[in-house]
C-alpha cells in the first residue's frame, strides 16, 4: 500500500510518535533480535521512525519506500539527528535484488512475507492484531491489511516455521485543536459525512490538559512481531 504521505500526514505521524514514544518502545523489543547481524533493510519504511531508533543497534540500515515524500522526510530526520548509517532509497519493494542479514516490514507487507525470504538470513514482520482501537470510523477504511492472526494461520498452512511475540503500546494521535482533530479524521476517512465525523469525535476525542497538544484520540496498538528464518 502506498500511504498518502504529505505535509499534514507526516506531521501527525511524527507528533503521534513524539507524544507516545511508540517506535522507541517497539525498537526496545526488536533490538535484541539484531545481535550478531550487521545489515538491515526496512521494506516500506515510510518515515523510517523505527530505523532511527534502531540505528545504534546494527551497523547498516537500508530504508526502501515507493513514496518520495516519505523518503525526503526521513532524509531530513537523518540530518537533524546526525545519523550516518541509514541509506534511504525510493524504490518499489517488488524490485529489490540485494541481500541483507535482516529484512524488516511493519504494518504493510504481511500478505507476501515469503517473497522476501530469499533476500535475507532473517525476516522480522510487525503486524497489527485484529481488534484494535481506531483513529477514525472503521467503515471508512479503504484498505484492509491482513491481521497478525491471519498471518499466523497462513504461515502454518504453508508450513513456514516462525516465532511470534505479541505486544501492545500506546500510539494515539495528539492534536493541536478541535479543527486539527476534524482535519485529521477527514484525511484518514475519505468522504466521511458530518454526522459520522461529529459522532466519532464526541466519542473518542479527549482533552489532555496540556498546552502543546490539548486534545488526543487515544489508541493502544496491539501487534504481533514475527521472526522467520530467511533462505540465505
Amino acid at each position: 500500500m502506498n500511504f498518502d504521505w504529505n505535509s499534514n500526514t507526516i506531521r501527525w505521524y511524527q507528533e503521534a510518535n513524539e507524544y507516545s514514544g511508540f517506535f522507541k518502545n517497539l525498537a526496545g523489543v526488536i533490538a535484541p533480535g539484531l545481535e550478531g547481524y550487521s545489515s538491515f533493510c526496512d521494506i516500506g519504511c515510510g518515515l523510517g521512525l523505527i530505523d532511527l531508533e534502531l540505528s545504534k543497534s546494527i551497523h547498516k540500515i537500508t530504508c526502501v519506500d515507493i513514496n518520495r515524500e516519505a523518503i525526503e522526510a526521513l532524509k531530513k530526520s537523518i540530518k537533524v539527528r546526525n545519523v550516518t548509517n541509514i541509506e534511504p532509497q525510493v524504490m518499489d519493494c517488488q524490485d529489490i535484488k540485494n541481500h541483507w542479514d535482516i529484512i524488516f516490514t511493519s504494518f504493510f507487507g504481511s500478505h507476501e512475507l515469503e517473497h522476501f525470504l530469499p533476500h535475507c538470513k532473517k525476516l522480522i514482520a510487525v503486524v497489527s492484531k485484529k481488534k484494535e482501537a481506531q483513529l477514525y470510523p472503521d467503515k471508512y477504511r479503504s484498505f484492509h491489511k491482513k491481521t497478525a492472526e491471519e498471518v499466523e494461520q497462513e504461515l502454518t498452512q504453508k508450513g513456514i516455521t516462525y516465532s511470534v511475540k505479541y505486544v501492545s503500546f500506546e500510539f494515539g494521535q495528539p492534536l493541536l485543536s478541535k479543527e486539527d482533530a476534524q482535519n485529521f479524521v477527514k484525511t484518514q476517512a475519505h468522504g466521511i459525512n458530518v454526522e459520522d465525523l461529529e459522532g466519532f469525535l464526541s466519542q473518542h476525542l479527549q482533552e489532555t490538559g496540556e498546552s502543546k497538544y490539548p486534545y488526543i484520540i487515544p489508541r493502544t496498538k496491539s501487534m504481533g512481531i514475527f521472526e522467520i528464518d530467511g533462505e540465505l
